[in-house]
């Protein structure tokens, strides 16, 4: 075990755009019209257009509900509660569906399923990660996401016993950068902050929730930003890597290695 491999002892993760790439396509018509066929079969009548429409006001209606009732910032919803209360809207009585909670589960996750185009690892992350956990490494998730969009695509991808625990933001009713989200994960797990980093790829969610708190930061660079958005970030004492192999101190790019006319420092930049 080579302990000295990570700069940290425990890591908290961000997951798409960090660990996963993924694309979605949530304003397809066809997927509205998709999803309101599936309603009509439970007799609750939508076109896919007022579907849509609907979906979006009830969103907007439970973000600013919860924004009040927490009095935070940066509130979350959960989607599968949207989904059931589009039901009821349409069909007051439930009649045609008995369990309401799977039922709304069922009809979340088939709309992630239908939105979705494309989900896989970044290259070499789950042997990274493996390595990380046999190096003593503590691996934590904290991620911007709906639980029943997330949940079966952590165990599609085989990463579920990476993670020591799992924080997703539609269970916490807050989403990164509000603080108390990160917070949570430190409390819980009584970690030291000197001693753990918060891993994602975007300044304005996990960089900036892990600064709010005092916390070191790493930027994955899958955006990409630019060299120069990132010089003007300026963000002291972040340390920015282009692929997760970045992570392990003695780890070096083959092309860094081979070229003595490249830049290192562009490789691991502080900013």
């Amino acid at each position: 075990m080579n302990q000295q491999k990570y700069a940290f002892k425990n890591y908290i993760f961000d997951f798409y755009g960090t660990l996963v790439d993924i694309e979605t396509d949530e304003s397809s018509p066809v997927l509205w019209d998709t999803m309101a066929q599936i309603y009509q079969s439970y007799g609750a009548h939508y076109t896919g257009e007022s579907l849509q429409v609907r979906y979006k006001e009830l969103v907007q209606q439970a973000e600013e509900s919860i924004a009040k009732e927490k009095q935070v910032t940066y509130p979350e919803i959960d989607l599968t509660v949207i989904f059931v209360q589009l039901y009821l809207e349409s069909h007051s009585t439930g009649s045609s569906v008995h369990h309401l909670k799977e039922w709304g589960r069922l009809v979340a996750r088939t709309f992630r399923v239908l939105s979705r185009k494309r989900l896989e690892l970044y290259p070499h992350t789950k042997e990274v990660l493996e390595d990380m956990i046999a190096a003593g490494c503590r691996i934590y998730l904290l991620s911007n996401a709906q639980a029943d969009f997330t949940n079966p695509e952590i165990d599609l991808l085989g990463l579920r016993e990476i993670f020591h625990d799992i924080y997703l933001s539609s269970d916490a009713g807050i989403r990164k950068p509000q603080q108390e989200f990160l917070v949570k994960v430190i409390k819980e797990h009584q970690l030291n902050p000197d001693k753990t980093v918060m891993v994602g790829n975007d300044f304005s969610t996990d960089v900036a929730v892990a600064k709010s708190i005092g916390m070191q930061s790493i930027l994955i660079n899958t955006f990409p930003y630019s060299d120069e958005e990132l010089r003007d970030k300026r963000q002291a004492g972040v340390r920015v890597i282009h692929e997760i192999q970045e992570l392990q101190e003695d780890y070096f790019p083959l092309e860094v290695i081979q070229s003595p006319h490249c830049d290192i420092g562009r490789r691991q930049e502080v900013l």
